[in-house]
């Protein structure tokens, strides 16, 4: 199967999407994801956001001194996303570019972020390998995703698909269905260590602007984020083969 078939297909979805919907919100999965983040980034080391849409996360990074903008790189198969990144962040490395193709060289980066994409991957070992080459021993990968242990998105998942609403989630032309099991599975066979979760929006979705922060950080010190609806799995690549 040529694996830049359906990226190729799906372009043209994603340029319409971000050219009608150029905003700059955060989404929980952006928000508990940065503490732990910012604790790992040193001003010498590289970051690799895959999928990276309009990357907030690296320009709030780039914006607070924990990396340098030359030192943050990010790729979108979403010319319309790219040429946003681009603007907002001189200096950065942004590049309209297949995830099966990325040929960056061997332990180029430190940190690597894929925040809402490996749902939307045909082949996501293949990309998995890949990061796994990239990423220096000891590098830490980041991966949020929908995580349909979450009940109550998944009875919305289905009700869309039942009754042809695709809008009521932003059903996108790859969309996967995974819980946390699926993903350690998948990024352990890639050669990574799962290190721990952290979870984010906890609620039924059409309430997510009603949880706190508070609420939030009180379930996950009882432990539970693995029943979130964006959890956020931190992995590290080993030290030692």
């Amino acid at each position: 199967m040529n694996l830049l078939t359906t990226s190729a297909e799906n372009a043209a979805w994603y340029d319409d999407h971000y050219y009608r919907n150029i905003r700059c919100t955060l989404g929980p999965w952006h928000r508990f994801l940065l503490p732990d983040l910012i604790a790992e980034c040193r001003p010498e080391h590289k970051l690799l956001e895959l999928g990276c849409g309009q990357a907030q996360v690296p320009r709030i990074l780039a914006g607070k001194g924990c990396l340098p903008a030359t030192q943050i790189y990010g790729l979108d198969q979403s010319a319309e996303a790219v040429t946003f990144c681009r603007r907002e962040m001189p200096g950065g490395h942004f590049q309209v570019q297949d995830l099966y193709t990325m040929d960056f060289p061997a332990d180029m980066f430190d940190l690597c972020v894929m925040l809402e994409t490996i749902e939307h991957l045909e082949h996501p070992e293949v990309v998995l390998q890949r990061v796994h080459k990239i990423l220096k021993p000891g590098g830490w990968l980041y991966i949020s995703f929908p995580n349909y242990l979450h009940l109550p998105w998944l009875a919305v998942r289905l009700l869309s698909e039942w009754l042809n609403r695709p809008n009521w989630i932003l059903l996108q032309p790859v969309d996967k269905i995974y819980t946390i099991f699926g993903i350690k599975k998948l990024v352990r066979a890639a050669g990574f260590e799962f290190v721990k979760g952290i979870g984010s929006n906890y609620g039924p979705p059409v309430l997510h602007p009603l949880e706190r922060e508070w609420m939030t950080r009180g379930f996950n010190r009882c432990g539970m984020w693995w029943l979130s609806l964006h959890p956020i799995l931190k992995f590290k690549k080993p030290t030692t083969p």
